[in-house]
């Protein structure tokens, strides 16, 4: 009897189990893990400091691939390009409220910081702005999520960890999983040393060796998966290696935890990515691949005997693989929703460029190889003569870094140092430095480091550092410095000046000339005001955050009672907290007088206004004064006589801007 009734309760106890068992699957299954990011880059560290040239386009790639491999998606992803605190605490209360409202239907989230760019032992440099380790960790940690990881790629932002005893070390996060809780910080560099960039990977070491780690360098066994701890103790290794030897010295990551749970933490999963890369068994060696604009897309050590999955954006790739003292090349083509296979039988020899290292040249230290410093080049002092270049050999020629390169129609080259010149066209897959001049147009793929002359077109997708001159349209995509001259022209983010009819940007560091200025997130204020009563104007600013061109019509009365009126003029804006103040001058025809519209009677006038107004953003009120100057022989008094001399007339000035 006693053994019957003990038989009923485990019975009982097993049903009550597998019942809760089956209802935690099935609140899993209803609560999937939603994970938000805020991402950002600030290439600015403000006066005094040198400007960084990759910070922006690190944000941008590890944006890219939380998106495609990270499972973050789209609408989840705040992304934040040089901004200053408030934008920051804006983005942070953002992303909290997305928390909040995700946890309160029931699903679990994950919250991911990234920042790359200027900081010292205090706090973030955001512009002229500082924004403090302790703001900066409260901000974290008060959004609502299970997890809660921070990365950090900047000079001595191992100041975050080190309040609460973050130390240097190789890996982190033995046993962290999606049931975990708690937080992870991760900095770049220790509280004393100064994160580096490099010009020959085009990014910071820290971030471009994390990046290559969550595409797939710190899965070696082929998993399809890379976590947290994989992902940092593959940066880790790699960034020290690459920065033994530079001018700054060895650059340590470091790290602070404070989670709980078990498992592993799933940071990137290679099986989701829109296009992948497989790494035969049979490859080894140290493998780089370089995308079509010719940035190094993903650097690792391939072991033979292991497969390999790589996640990548689609296109074509070109890849170079050292082996010992072997170097080979091949091109591959990873199409959206596909897999490719790169094999040895894919690979071809690659001749290597004879160089010497400086010092001592029979022990040359162990550093990075020539090869590394100029990735598929050959034949670095070559004088090439393309009269009819093969049309068919494509965006990856075998032409490589000439000196001098002439050609009748159409000429060719990757990577290119030195001067290009043709009737027609110029077009670089890899990099430009030197001097490109075409009597059609100039393209390259990569970074232009230097000059693009060209009548019709100067196209530098990755950016430039030098100038762009005289095309008819100047495009220029990724971070440039120095200058555009053209009709119009067109820049990603631009730090000096555009000269053109047309100039738009992204954002721009300098001063645009022409006569339409446009940047994202600059000045567009339509604006209705009137000058001492004596008529209503309707206008529009529009430009770049501080210069905007002024478009004006109206009505005047007095005078020129009723007449139609039409301005246009120049003006910068400077804005403090909410307040904003504009001066500016225009040019004024009034057509006219006494209420008819009279070409014949045309009188021009020099306006200049200063106002100010609050708030800077969105619909406001302004005030301020204007002066009018009345042009000898162009204006004209009451009976009609032509004003004889030069005379200014100030009026008060009211509005409002929508």
């Amino acid at each position: 009897m006693r053994g019957l009734r003990l038989a009923a309760l485990c019975a009982a106890l097993l049903a009550l189990a597998a019942t809760a068992a089956q209802a935690t699957a099935q609140t899993t299954a209803q609560s999937p893990t939603r994970r938000f990011a805020l991402v950002m880059g600030a290439n600015g560290g403000g006066e005094g400091r040198a400007r960084l040239r990759y910070a922006a386009s690190d944000a941008r790639s590890f944006a890219a691939v939380l998106t495609e491999l990270g499972g973050v998606r789209e609408g989840d992803l705040v992304v934040l390009m040089d901004p200053d605190v408030a934008a920051f605490r804006g983005a942070a209360r953002r992303v909290l409220d997305s928390a909040a409202s995700a946890n309160a239907a029931g699903q679990r989230s994950e919250f991911v910081l990234y920042y790359s760019g200027h900081s010292d032992d205090v706090g973030l440099l955001l512009g002229k702005e500082r924004l403090a380790y302790v703001e900066l960790r409260a901000a974290i940690e008060k959004v609502p999520a299970a997890v809660r990881v921070a990365i950090l790629d900047s000079c001595s932002s191992g100041s975050l960890t080190r309040s609460k005893g973050g130390a240097t070390r190789p890996a982190f996060l033995y046993d962290a999983s999606t049931d975990m809780e708690g937080h992870a910080y991760i900095t770049s560099s220790s509280a004393e040393e100064a994160a580096q960039e490099s010009d020959r990977i085009g990014a910071s070491f820290f971030t471009y060796h994390l990046i290559s780690a969550l595409r797939g360098a710190a899965d070696p066994h082929g998993e399809g998966r890379v976590t947290l701890n994989e992902a940092y103790a593959y940066a880790f290794r790699q960034t020290l290696s690459s920065t033994e030897n530079t001018k700054y010295g060895p650059q340590h990551a470091a790290y602070e935890i404070s989670l709980t749970g078990s498992g592993d933490l799933v940071f990137t999963d290679l099986r989701s990515a829109r296009a992948g890369l497989e790494l035969d068994e049979g490859l080894s060696g140290r493998l780089y691949l370089r995308d079509e604009k010719g940035n190094l897309a993903v650097e690792l050590d391939k072991v033979e005997g292991s497969r390999m999955e790589i996640g990548l954006p689609p296109g074509r790739y070109a890849a170079v693989l050292v082996d010992r003292d072997e170097r080979s090349q091949a091109s591959v083509l990873v199409a959206a929703g596909g897999r490719a296979t790169l094999a040895p039988g894919d690979f071809r020899g690659l001749a290597v460029a004879p160089t010497v290292a400086r010092g001592d040249a029979e022990n040359p230290p162990a550093a990075t190889p020539a090869f590394a410093a100029q990735p598929a080049a050959s034949f670095p002092i070559s004088l090439g003569m393309d009269l009819l270049p093969d049309l068919s050999r494509g965006l990856f020629s075998s032409q490589v870094d000439k000196a001098v390169s002439f050609n009748i129609m159409w000429g060719s080259a990757r990577d290119l140092r030195g001067a290009q010149f043709s009737t027609f066209l110029n077009a670089d897959s890899g990099e430009l430095h030197g001097f490109q001049f075409a009597g059609l147009a100039n393209a390259v793929k990569g970074r232009a480091g230097g000059v693009q002359f060209a009548p019709i077109a100067n196209v530098a997708l990755g950016g430039f550092g030098g100038a762009q001159l005289f095309g008819l349209v100047n495009v220029a995509g990724g971070d440039s410095q120095g200058a555009q001259v053209g009709l119009v022209n067109v820049a990603s983010h631009i730090t000096g000046t555009q000269i053109g009819l047309v100039n738009v940007s992204d954002r721009i560091d300098g001063a645009p000339l022409g006569l339409v200025n446009i940047e994202r997130g600059g000045i567009y204020s339509p604006q209705i005001w009137t000058e001492s009563a004596t008529g209503l104007r309707a206008g529009l600013a529009f430009g770049t955050r501080i210069f905007y061109t002024l478009a004006s019509a109206g009505f005047e009365i007095g005078t020129a009672a009723q007449s139609p009126s039409t301005s246009v003029g120049t003006g910068a804006r400077l804005t403090i907290g909410p307040f904003f103040g504009d001066l500016d001058v225009s040019w004024r025809n009034i057509y006219g007088d006494g209420g008819t519209l009279d070409f014949s009677r045309l009188q021009s006038r020099l306006e200049a206004r200063a106002l100010a107004g609050f708030p800077a953003k969105g619909p406001g009120l302004m005030v301020g004064c204007a002066l009018e100057g009345f042009m000898p022989g162009l204006s004209r008094e009451n009976d009609g006589a032509a004003v004889a001399a030069f005379r200014v007339e100030p009026r008060l000035l009211f509005g409002v801007k929508l």
